[in-house]
């Protein structure tokens, strides 16, 4: 072995660039793996323990577009073997340019029994409560974000949280877009601007810009509302000023926009109630709305429309009670007492109840949804052809560095010939300095792919990755690179071990 290594050593420069091309094709392999393996790892935690045993959506859609009335709660509830359910909303506000690095802010509506409250780590504040229906809680990620676009004036856990704010602060204006005349504008323009763009194009429900009823003024203020905004003469609502100027003209009522006691609130009213770390990097750059306000946000909640409907041949105008709804259930069973196989059996048989009995619905083991994806396979076929690309290009570099020593070093083996060693020595020898390079290159590779992994945290702002070394891709990533050396050296070793003394010591 110590003559193997003087070999290796007697041409620095040339092992040197041999280790690293072994190095960087194995480093690419577990920097891509480690990276994948661990976002797949994240979303299979969040499908099989953030979302209860069995998903439940609307038999005809998928989630996002799934639409499940909230009446089915208690036809699951009484399931024999169903412990909760627990609705949830999982939706997409569109915005114009990047919020984190999509153009749309995910966000969730749930409930207190919500499989995902339990997995939230507070940062700061509390976890969201049932008995708190205006409070939102952000994912750290997505808090960030909104601290970068508002600067001082972002909402601090336990102070209210305004909406219409947050869509017409400076830095926002880019993320939700503006007009060209933004800058020439009054505050409340600004802001019927900002409310038209969030129904008409970005998926706000209408309701959700309301503001509040004069019943909903009464409750909350315990005084007289004054009467409700009037449109002015181009047909839309009064701004503040004029609001103010008509009360006090024709009402004798003093309304200040600034004081709630005085003045209407939107019907949206929001406080942050804290911010929290789930693992999970897609929920840590969400938003999570109690669920009656996520309804009211994506238009599920319960409302009184008016359609047009064909009554007695004619089209009327008919009143229309719309019932509330969620886009998925989460149903955790009752497995008190149970071991693994009976709780297994017991999700199945629910499974198979509500698919068998309710026509309407769809019921889907948790864990099993991730396989419904097949870009997650393509994903990990991706990242393996890259990785058998990088290795093979490792490969011919060490099968020309060897095959170069062999034909350098060919008066040499002639000599180790005619003074006795065996061809068996010899084949041996060589391939011993193939390996040693490959396993050289192998570790040199796994080092080069955690460092590689850490960049992409700090560089590509994937702060939600683990960061930790992949160690059964990296045992992999090393048999690869074994692997090739074994396959690189083979040819020039046999190569060397076949020449005769005499054919070597003649060669120039």
């Amino acid at each position: 072995m110590k003559f193997v290594l003087k070999n290796l050593f007697r041409r620095k420069l040339r092992t040197l660039f041999s280790v690293l091309g072994v190095g960087v094709g194995v480093s690419i392999m577990v920097a891509l793996f480690s990276i994948s393996d661990d976002l797949i790892s994240q979303i299979s935690v969040a499908f099989e323990t953030q979302r209860g045993d069995l998903t439940v959506v609307q038999a005809t859609a998928e989630e996002l577009e799934s639409d499940v009335p909230m009446t089915y709660v208690e036809t699951l509830l009484a399931i024999e073997g169903v412990k909760t359910v627990s609705p949830t909303i999982a939706a997409l506000l569109r915005t114009e340019r990047d919020f984190d690095d999509r153009p749309a802010i995910l966000y969730y509506g749930i409930t207190e029994n919500n499989p995902i409250v339990a997995h939230m780590e507070m940062l700061e504040g509390e976890r969201p409560s049932d008995a708190d229906p205006t409070g939102v809680v952000f994912g750290w990620k997505a808090y960030e974000v909104l601290k970068s676009k508002m600067g001082d004036k972002v909402p601090k856990v336990g102070a209210e949280l305004n909406f219409m704010d947050i869509v017409t602060s400076d830095g926002f204006k880019e993320v939700f877009g503006k007009p060209d005349n933004w800058e020439e504008m009054t505050d409340y323009g600004r802001k019927m601007w900002a409310l038209m763009r969030l129904t008409r194009e970005l998926g706000v429900h209408p309701d959700a810009i309301k503001e509040e009823s004069p019943e909903s003024f009464e409750k909350r203020t315990g005084k007289k509302a004054p009467p409700v905004r009037p449109n002015n003469m181009m047909g839309m609502p009064m701004d503040d000023d004029q609001y103010a100027k008509w009360l006090k003209a024709n009402h004798n009522y003093d309304y200040d926009p600034a004081d709630p006691m005085k003045s209407y609130q939107m019907r949206l009213q929001l406080r942050t109630r804290g911010i929290c770390r789930t693992g999970i990097m897609l929920q840590d750059a969400s938003v999570f709305f109690p669920l009656g306000i996520a309804q009211l946000i994506k238009g599920k909640h319960q409302r009184t429309e008016t359609v047009k409907q064909r009554v007695d041949g004619k089209l009327k105008e008919v009143q229309v009670e719309v019932q509330p709804s969620c886009t998925a259930l989460f149903i955790t069973v009752d497995d008190t007492g149970l071991n693994k196989e009976q709780r297994e059996a017991l999700v199945v048989k629910v499974r198979d109840e509500i698919n068998n009995k309710v026509d309407a619905l769809r019921a889907i083991k948790s864990a099993d949804i991730l396989q419904r994806h097949k870009e997650v396979e393509f994903f990990e076929k991706f990242g393996m052809v890259i990785s058998l690309i990088a290795a093979l290009a490792g490969a011919i570099g060490i099968l020309n560095t060897m095959t170069l020593t062999v034909y350098e070093r060919t008066r040499e083996i002639g000599l180790l010939l005619a003074v006795g060693w065996s061809r068996m020595r010899v084949l041996s020898n060589v391939m011993l300095e193939g390996l040693a390079l490959s396993i050289l290159g192998g570790l040199a590779g796994v080092a080069f792919g955690y460092l590689e992994v850490q960049a992409a945290r700090s560089w590509f702002g994937l702060d939600g990755l683990s960061g930790d070394l992949n160690i059964t891709r990296s045992l992999h990533a090393l048999a690869l690179a074994f692997g090739i050396g074994f396959l690189a050296t083979l040819y020039p070793a046999i190569r060397a071990a076949l020449m005769t003394p005499i054919e070597a010591l003649r060669h120039e």
